[in-house]
């Protein structure tokens, strides 16, 4: 597996633990998951990326990627972006904690 096909695991990984909507993921789970791949992109020497990785990072299930590739356009991926808006069902009026750490 190249340094590039890793960051795209990495990605896949992490906008599948971003899911506010299943209840199995928890606030620190999502933490958890942020932080490992905040260290990941750190990291040295830098992972390398495609170019597709960029879009779909931030806008999950709504990047071209996404619905181009038939495995990801059957998942619900929630972006960075998208994931930063998510509301709280705990503070009204309030986002969730999870995006703070992004």
């Amino acid at each position: 597996m190249t340094n590039a096909d890793r960051s795209s695991v990495e990605i896949k990984v992490l906008l599948k633990n971003l899911d506010p909507t299943k209840p199995s993921i928890k606030h620190k789970d999502r933490l958890r998951r942020l932080n490992k791949f905040r260290n990941y992109v750190t990291s040295k020497p830098s992972p390398e990326f495609y170019d597709d990785d960029y879009s779909l990072l931030l806008l999950g299930s709504e990047s071209p990627t996404a619905t181009e590739d038939e495995d990801l356009s059957n998942m619900t991926l929630y972006g960075l972006m998208r994931a930063a808006g998510c509301p709280s069902t705990d503070h009204k009026d309030a986002l969730k904690r999870s995006p703070r750490s992004a």
